[in-house]
């Protein structure tokens, strides 16, 4: 009965084995004595399972439903047309704080001399233009590396949606 019980709770057993395990817990005097902690699950099972809706349901639901004295409710739709100018409002001084950064940053950049980091020796510039390929040429190559890794990924992956 263990090994149904854990089959059970993988979610890897038959309607039979399922059947025989609910007659072994409602049984009563017969579960061994480890087993008893599964027994009220099983229990509750069973009682869930023949629970039902009585037959004048319906009926009370709309009697309930049809009460004379209700009341009316009137929703207040100030708070709603507050809450979308203060959301438009926010959006403004986002945007607005956004742009004067930017504005900030443009500014910072035109005072920048760039004349005094040229390099004047053609020899150097060569020589700082190949490092900068290279490092360009290594980024790139992680990257191209990178992508083909997540293609086979995705490859893989794709073979259960075709």
């Amino acid at each position: 009965m263990k090994a149904l019980i854990e089959k059970y709770f993988e979610g890897e057993t038959s309607l039979e084995e399922e059947a025989r395990l609910r007659d072994y817990f409602n049984s009563g005097e017969g579960v061994a004595e480890d087993l008893r902690e599964f027994q009220p699950l099983f229990q509750h099972f069973s009682t869930e399972r023949d629970r039902g809706l009585s037959d004048d349901f319906d009926e009370a639901l709309f009697q309930k439903m049809d009460l004379p004295d209700t009341k009316v409710v009137r929703m207040n739709t100030r708070p709603r047309h507050l809450l979308r100018i203060a959301a438009v409002g926010a959006v403004l001084v986002g945007a607005m704080f956004f742009l004067q950064k930017n504005n900030s940053t443009h500014a910072q950049q035109a005072s920048i001399d760039w004349s005094k980091y040229e390099i004047k020796d053609e020899k150097i510039a060569y020589e700082e233009t190949v490092k900068a390929l290279k490092l360009l040429s290594n980024k790139l190559n992680k990257g191209t590396k990178r992508a083909g890794e997540e293609m086979k990924e995705l490859e893989k992956v794709g073979k259960y949606f075709n």
